[in-house]
């Protein structure tokens, strides 16, 4: 059983940082925030994605895996909408370095918005994450689905603590080139909520 465990967690670590390595809007948050604070805030972004996978998970198992999966072309609309307003809204920031750097946000609620509003996550969890969710369940039950989740969210925190941890070590370089990285990070959300539109466009026709 103690080997068994062992490798859920591990396919569940291995998973999840396949996934935690892709850029995606929650990466271009971490890295904005941990700007934004002067400080390492990935840790506290993890704990909000946290939060708000464990909502789609417990849905997924309540049996609404097919529902997320028939209706994923809405989701990718409805997030890419999303994701180019706050896209345009950092844009639209940028020129005003200082009103940015003493905005105050939560870290936490950043991770709960950003990977609720990311359009590719449900869809994932729907099938690839159900996937690894059925492997956990086959070998230990409900203590097996545990296990991956658990694996899944540990490369999450090591992932995106080790993203904050460099960018605020890198402060120097960071702050002297915050508003070109600000820029790419704008456009970088914009141009991935106009890839998830038209992909939820293409879905639906």
């Amino acid at each position: 059983m103690v080997l068994e465990a062992v490798s859920l967690l591990f396919i569940g670590f291995i998973v999840g940082l396949s996934g935690a390595m892709i850029p995606g809007p929650l990466l271009a948050f971490t890295i904005a925030d941990t700007m934004r604070k002067g400080k390492a805030t990935g840790h506290l972004v993890i704990v909000g994605h946290a939060l708000w996978e464990s909502v789609v998970i417990v849905a997924i198992l309540l049996g609404l895996a097919r529902f997320l999966a028939e209706n994923a072309y809405f989701i990718y609309l409805i997030g890419g909408v999303f994701l180019v307003f706050m896209g345009l809204s950092m844009m639209r920031e940028v020129k005003d370095v200082e009103v940015e750097s003493s905005r105050v946000g939560s870290s936490v609620v950043g991770g709960v918005f950003y990977t609720l509003f990311n359009p590719s996550h449900i869809p994932w969890w729907a099938t690839a994450g159900l996937a690894m969710l059925f492997k956990g369940m086959e070998m230990l039950g409900l203590l097996g689905i545990a296990l991956v989740v658990v694996g899944h969210w540990l490369s999450d925190f090591a992932y995106y603590i080790f993203v904050s941890l460099t960018v605020h070590k890198q402060g120097r370089y960071v702050t002297r080139h915050r508003r070109r990285i600000s820029i790419v990070l704008s456009l970088f959300l914009v141009g991935l909520g106009l890839y998830f539109m038209i992909h939820g466009l293409l879905k639906l026709l």
